[in-house]
């Protein structure tokens, strides 16, 4: 996915596994585009605010 396509996810809720097999659900806060990384800031289900790069996302899916 281009770096722009990430700042689709800003506002959205989401369940999130990474590479690490953690999981998260939550809603991202902030999409952070630093080339030549990406940065997503989310606030979990436990009002946890997690950042990780996108690069170590295994499977993203919008949560209705």
């Amino acid at each position: 996915m281009e770096s722009e396509g990430w700042s689709y996810w800003e506002g959205k809720k989401v369940f999130i596994i990474l590479k690490n097999h953690r999981q998260y659900s939550g809603i991202v806060q902030r999409v952070d585009i630093s080339p030549p990384l990406v940065w997503i800031t989310i606030l979990d289900k436990f009002n946890n605010r997690i950042t990780f790069s996108a690069e170590e996302i295994e499977v993203m899916q919008e949560e209705e």
